[in-house]
């Protein structure tokens, strides 16, 4: 908010213009109602003995406090307004005074629709840039974080708590604003009218705000639960569609229903608990504000009664009080509202103020080509929180044009091997080096565009195919996507395709198979050209037909870089100029070919079970 404060201040200012009118509107009630009835000359405000003998003492001043000098003011004006109506019947009176008061309503409409421009347009510009930077967050954590809590959770940071924010900052806080500065400027208008009244609304405000400050703290624990529910029935409902084929395969349906709803009952249970508050709460404040205002009015009775104040100031004091209802439960139910955005507010903040992992330094080295070698330099590494070492001691350099290849049993730890190279995590000791500078000072765009990665899971956007192929680069011409489709063996099957190019793949390309997948990710590869090469299995999964369409595009893509290849099919790596055997985080065995089978008891070992299926 602070960034929009010029459109807080306005919006301050409008709102405090609303409660003067409002208040100017109920105080012409006053002389309204001295006036109705009246059949003898008309005084619009009284004027009794102990005003004149102040006035004329205040006469006698030479220099009159300033207080003293408000109070000759205000009996100026008195005597002003009752020569205006002297020789007028009641009936003309009223009438005058009811079309001074119309436009006054009008000022209130146009500030009060200024002051939820200003206000409520700073808080939802301040909300847009709140997703915003819990976005750019998301994208410089570690990818630690996003395994270790669930995608509903994430996801409810940025849409769920974030909403809640909004609606407090705009405009549940411009109309939170605007009742409090009425709830003072009547108050204070009531204090005029007696003294005795700021003693009771002293007395009456601790009254009112002890069951208000009871139950926020009641419906702040109680929102937090709530929207911790709700994370946690987004991310059960993500969780089971995504996993909707294992699901029917198993036939789970029964069992993940039952899952379901004991999230869903916690959530309903939360949710009433939250309701519950939210209505008790200022059903209480309001009972307490009833049994004020019969004090109140009782009192107000009394002094008409013994004169001390007129028939306008009492209808008008009545008026106010009663005004004064919606305000303060209004208010109260803001606390409330602002205790459930300050538990979101708390779990924004705490996803904001999470530390970030990898870290560019500053000015760093900017990475325009391989020149000479990658070397891993006495490399350990384990995964944040486990531990447990996945890495160690790991030695080996790759010269520049080389394709090297890592094979071994699943968990040896060759894909978090290749994760560091694009320092997805950092290494807890050694260096891994690119033409002899450390990976931690080259600039993170430069090191990370430089390195083309295909896995075995690829992902794909919800988009078309030129779309994913081209990703995030709307310059690229057709021309220049139709010859990377040819190199990667896919633009025949795209051109059988109803929309070609423009065919939407579908929720993680669902709607192609994993052969096809495979060779738009290389496609994208292609047109990236980067110097350095990931092959994380891309081939594992893959019929045998796929397999040699792929295995052709990886060729034609492999010309010239620098190849890293994770292969669990032992055809993958025949060509390679070094060959990485690697066992629980460590290299045992490292050749080409033909020098492991000769000497390479593990190597030969995968080979021969391999050969035999």
């Amino acid at each position: 908010m602070l960034h929009y404060k010029t459109r807080v201040f306005l919006g301050l200012v409008f709102s405090f213009l609303v409660s003067l009118a409002n208040l100017f509107s109920i105080t012409a009630l006053v002389p309204i109602f001295n006036a109705i009835g009246e059949t003898g000359p008309i005084e619009l405000f009284q004027i009794g003995q102990e005003d004149r003998d102040r006035q004329a003492e205040f006469e006698k001043m030479r220099d009159p406090p300033y207080f003293d000098r408000l109070q000759a003011r205000a009996y100026s004006v008195k005597l002003w307004a009752n020569a205006q109506v002297q020789g007028k019947s009641s009936r003309e009176v009223v009438i005058t005074l009811c079309a001074v008061v119309l436009p006054i309503y009008l000022l209130k409409l146009l500030c009060l629709t200024i002051a939820f421009y200003c206000i409520g347009t700073a808080g939802l510009m301040a909300v847009r840039d709140l997703r915003m930077e819990l976005y750019a967050k998301l994208n410089e954590l570690g990818l630690n974080h996003f395994t270790e809590n669930q995608t509903g959770f994430i996801m409810s940071r940025i849409i769920n708590d974030a909403e809640s924010v909004g609606r407090n900052l705009s405009s549940e806080f411009q109309e939170g604003l605007v009742d409090l500065l009425y709830i003072v400027t009547h108050l204070a208008f009531l204090a005029i009218i007696s003294w005795k009244m700021l003693v009771l609304a002293v007395v009456a405000i601790p009254i009112l705000s002890s069951p208000v400050a009871r139950f926020a703290r009641k419906i702040r624990g109680a929102a937090k639960g709530q929207q911790e529910r709700l994370a946690d029935l987004g991310a059960h409902i993500h969780e089971i569609l995504s996993g909707i084929r294992v699901i029917r395969a198993f036939s789970m349906q029964r069992f993940e229903m039952g899952r379901f709803q004991q999230a869903n009952q916690r959530l309903y249970q939360d949710t009433f608990r939250g309701h519950y508050y939210h209505q008790v709460g200022p059903a209480l404040t309001e009972l307490v504000a009833t049994i004020a205002v019969v004090g109140f009015l009782s009192w107000a009775a009394y002094e008409i009664y013994k004169d001390h104040i007129t028939r306008g100031q009492f209808f008008a004091f009545a008026f106010a009080l009663i005004f004064l209802m919606r305000p303060i439960k209004q208010v109260s139910i803001l606390v409330n509202l602002t205790s459930a955005a300050m538990s979101a507010g708390q779990r924004i903040f705490e996803l904001l103020d999470t530390p970030v992992a990898i870290v560019e330094k500053p000015n760093p080295i900017r990475l325009r080509t391989l020149e000479n070698q990658i070397e891993y330099r006495n490399v350990s590494f384990a995964y944040p929180g486990t531990g447990r070492t996945v890495l160690s001691n790991i030695n080996l350099t790759v010269r520049k044009g080389e394709t090297v290849s890592f094979v071994g049993a699943s968990g040896a730890g060759k894909s978090t091997l290749m994760d560091l190279l694009p320092r997805f995590f950092d290494t807890d000791s050694g260096q891994i080096l690119i033409d002899g500078h450390d990976l931690r000072d080259f600039a993170l765009r430069d090191l990370r565009t430089a390195i083309g990665i295909v896995t075995q899971n690829i992902f794909l956007f919800h988009t078309s195919i030129k779309e994913n192929i081209s990703y995030g680069r709307l310059d690229i011409p057709m021309e220049r996507i139709i010859e990377v489709a040819r190199a990667a063996n896919a633009h025949d099957f795209i051109s059988e395709l109803p929309q070609g190019y423009e065919t939407s793949v579908g929720e993680y390309g669902v709607m192609l198979s994993g052969g096809q997948k495979q060779r738009i990710a290389i496609a994208r590869a292609i047109l990236l050209d980067p110097p350095i090469l990931v092959f994380d299995e891309a081939t594992s999964a893959l019929d045998n037909e796929s397999e040699k369409l792929v295995h052709e595009a990886m060729e034609r893509l492999l010309f010239g870089r620098t190849v890293f290849i994770i292969a669990h099919r032992l055809s993958s790596v025949y060509r390679s100029n070094q060959i990485f055997v690697m066992e629980q985080g460590q290299i045992v065995e490292r050749g080409t070919h033909e020098e492991l089978l000769a000497v390479g008891e593990v190597y030969r070992k995968l080979h021969e079970m391999q050969f035999q299926e």
